[in-house]
């Protein structure tokens, strides 16, 4: 097998069948010319025309080759990661329903934003993309990486469970035309998903390791790239039986923010104003004043300092001659 095969067949499974399901889709929207606003996530047509298939083809479809390859890229990285901690089988069902809730989620705060504020940005606008899955996906990968924290672009280093709410701003500030709701509807779903409020949604570990054993599903098991259900997922089961944590995390993720406002605030306040008498007291800038040239030199003459005086602290002139004489 080349390099390039061996590759690809290091994905696992479930990660790489999304990944070839939405190149498929780009290829498809491409050649056959399909009009994307047919399939983007639109809510007021989801609510009004009852196209409740945009909930699915939005995370499928794309924006352009760009568009694609960045997330993609971004799929084999973040999903390889979280489906060798849970199993083929339980990243089939994650990544299924994460583009029903997220999309669900962004679906009802536009609705809530109609309503209740008369905003009509979101009911009319359209996003497309897997974007809004992946946020859904570093979530709970954050919430199981053994790692504490995690490294924003190699700028900012975050707490692990911070790092999508960093990921957030930092692609917002960045990088234009993104969708904040979409991306933001993951980060919530996922966070639910990792502190098991939709655990109902899902089949028991125990099944799953059934499932595998089932002659119907021996195609897949027996692939190389299959990963099994592990025997314990022993960190989903202790952020779940922790769900005080979420607050604690909250608390922290927002002393993070305050003091990387604070930091902005000093910055911005030196660049303009300096850093004051107080503090600058010990800077020197420029020729050095009269009065401390007299000063210097009235502390001189008091100490009775002669010309034919030996200086304290030089070496005589032989033994530097000989240290110069020796280096060259």
């Amino acid at each position: 097998m080349s390099r390039s095969t061996d590759s690809i067949w290091s994905i696992p499974l479930a990660t790489l069948g999304i990944m070839a399901l939405c190149i498929f889709v780009y290829a498809a929207q491409v050649v056959l010319d399909l009009e994307l606003h047919h399939y983007t996530m639109n809510p007021r047509m989801i609510i009004h025309l009852q196209e409740y298939y945009r909930f699915v083809t939005s995370c499928l479809f794309h924006g352009g080759l760009m568009h694609i390859g960045m997330n993609m890229m971004s799929t084999a990285a973040i999903s390889t990661m979280l489906e060798k901690r849970v199993g083929t089988l339980q990243q089939i069902m994650t990544i299924a329903w994460a583009m029903l809730l997220t999309s669900s989620l962004y679906t009802l705060v536009s609705l809530f934003l109609h309503i209740f504020l008369g905003r009509n940005n979101l009911m009319y606008s359209h996003s497309v993309g897997f974007s809004g899955v992946l946020f859904h996906l570093s979530v709970m990968e954050c919430n199981m990486t053994p790692h504490r924290s995690r490294s924003v672009f190699g700028f900012l280093s975050v707490p692990a469970y911070l790092y999508p709410w960093a990921l957030l701003v930092a692609l917002q500030m960045f990088i234009t035309n993104l969708s904040f709701a979409g991306h933001l509807s993951g980060i919530l779903t996922g966070t639910l998903q990792s502190f098991g409020a939709f655990d109902f949604l899902f089949v028991s570990q125990a099944y799953l390791q059934e499932m595998e054993k089932w002659h119907s599903l021996s195609h897949l098991t027996t692939l190389p790239n299959f990963v099994a259900t592990p025997a314990l997922l022993e960190t989903t089961v202790q952020q779940r039986d922790s769900p005080v944590r979420l607050l604690a995390a909250a608390r922290s993720g927002l002393h993070l923010i305050c003091t990387f406002c604070k930091n902005i605030a000093e910055t911005i306040k030196v660049c303009i104003f300096g850093r004051g008498n107080d503090v600058n007291g010990n800077i020197q800038l420029g020729w050095p004043s009269q009065t401390v040239s007299t000063e210097v030199t009235l502390a001189v003459d008091n100490e009775g300092f002669n010309e034919e005086d030996d200086w304290v602290g030089l070496p005589p002139l032989s033994d530097t001659n000989r240290d110069v004489s020796r280096i060259v």
